[in-house]
């Protein structure tokens, strides 16, 4: 068996945003951001022309696309807060136990829940995480300094084990 305690709070919902971008999200978001890394560099290209030829309005091409590069640089983090505000308060400290079983069991002050592990789609590890992604919209995350029986190589295994999946890992 192995438990991790997780507290769910900014930093571990914005890590669950990435990890959801960069793997089931992927496809779809992809795009949308190579058309936002346009609209910046246009902006720029476009901000440099008019400050090289003496014509105002410069400064409007310069804030479109600080907007733009801000949008882009905090998308994971923008993602997580509403994660974070749709999260109850009473399921912010989660005690999951993993078992060598069919399933899991993700306990909190709400009450708890049992998940299969058919049910996951994606395993993905960052430096401080764990995510168990359920499908594009659906995640969970486990702090890697909450483990308060077994260790990080025994849970990769048993997830590996359980689902068949490999872990991606993210940076």
């Amino acid at each position: 068996m192995i438990i991790i305690q997780t507290t769910i709070n900014q930093r571990a919902m914005t890590a669950l945003a990435k990890m959801t971008r960069k793997t089931v999200r992927r496809g779809r978001n992809g795009p949308v951001r190579l058309m936002a890394w346009f609209v910046v560099l246009l902006e720029t290209y476009l901000t440099v022309i008019y400050i090289r030829a003496g014509l105002g309005g410069w400064q409007m091409n310069l804030l479109l696309g600080g907007i733009m590069l801000a949008c882009i640089l905090g998308e994971d983090w923008v993602n997580g807060a509403i994660g974070l505000r749709r999260t109850a308060p009473e399921e912010l400290e989660v005690n999951a136990a993993f078992q060598d079983d069919r399933c899991y069991v993700c306990r909190s002050q709400g009450g708890e829940r049992w998940w299969l592990y058919s049910q996951i789609r994606v395993v993905v590890e960052t430096g401080d995480y764990f995510a168990l992604l359920l499908d594009r919209k659906h995640g969970q995350v486990y702090d890697k300094k909450g483990f308060t029986w077994g260790t990080e190589e025994e849970f990769r295994a048993l997830i590996q084990k359980k689902t068949g999946l490999k872990i991606q890992v993210v940076r």
